[in-house]
């Protein structure tokens, strides 16, 4: 069975005194990401699969990815990986005050990827008929303003607060409305982003559904792993975007500063 890290095109790791492995690693690294192999957004192999493609320890392929974060290639985001990294956006890209709410933008969706698949996984297990009824109905709304070409930015939001209603502990609840205005701004800016490609809006659509199938069936387990693979390809997306769309469509997130 060929590695996931073999067959996106990494090759071996060129022995050699003079460049230390690490370098080597980078270089391969980065010499993908300049055939466009790797795009910017894309999430680097695992650790601990590079580790065992280059036949190098891991602390070999950390210091490879600092080299490619320090010149501003890859970022890492606690526990979830390196991505490709736009290096314009560290120069004459996007403004300081953007920037930092873009990263803002990125830490709300983790806060939510941690509150939403506890609430999934609570609804699921104690939503009663009528509850999911109520986010059924919050479905429906939903596909009808993507139908009509709206954006759909408050029945998005409303489709999130019927599932958190259904949570059965009041405390979730109330966290979701003490952060309500910043998840519907972020909702909005993603929903925008989103909208500029048919493939987002048809995955947003696809993970939407794929929770809403977990609710129905009462399966805890998946409502969590989809909530979760939710706000992570959202975080995705987000990172995807282009300096224009900051400057654009996408200087709502401002807000959040």
């Amino acid at each position: 069975m060929v590695s996931k890290v073999a067959s996106a095109g990494f090759g071996p790791v060129i022995n050699s005194d003079r460049v230390s492995r690490a370098e080597q690693i980078a270089r391969a690294i980065l010499e993908r990401i300049e055939r466009r192999e790797l795009k910017v957004g894309d999430k680097l192999p695992p650790e601990s699969a590079l580790a065992q493609h280059f036949g190098v320890s891991r602390a070999a392929v950390r210091e490879a990815i600092a080299r490619l974060r320090a010149e501003g290639r890859v970022e890492t985001i606690q526990g979830s990986g390196a991505y490709v990294r736009d290096p314009a956006m560290l120069s004459d890209g996007l403004d300081a005050t953007t920037r930092h709410s873009v990263k803002s933008l990125l830490d709300l969706i983790a806060v939510r990827r941690v509150m939403e698949a506890e609430i999934a996984e609570l609804a699921a297990r104690s939503r009663t008929p009528d509850q999911l009824a109520a986010i059924e109905a919050a479905w429906d709304r939903l596909c009808a303003a993507e139908e009509a070409n709206e954006d759909g930015i408050a029945e998005d939001t409303a489709f999130h607060a019927a599932i958190a209603a259904a949570s059965g502990n009041t405390y979730w609840l109330k966290l979701t409305e003490v952060l309500s205005r910043n998840v519907a701004i972020g909702i909005g800016v993603t929903r925008v982003n989103e909208a500029r490609r048919k493939d987002f809006s048809a995955e947003v659509k696809s993970e939407h559904h794929a929770l809403l199938e977990a609710l129905r069936a009462g399966d805890p387990l998946a409502a969590r792993a989809a909530a979760i693979r939710h706000l992570d390809r959202a975080a995705d997306r987000i990172r995807s975007a282009e300096e224009e769309f900051w400057q654009s469509n996408g200087a709502a997130v401002r807000n959040l500063a």
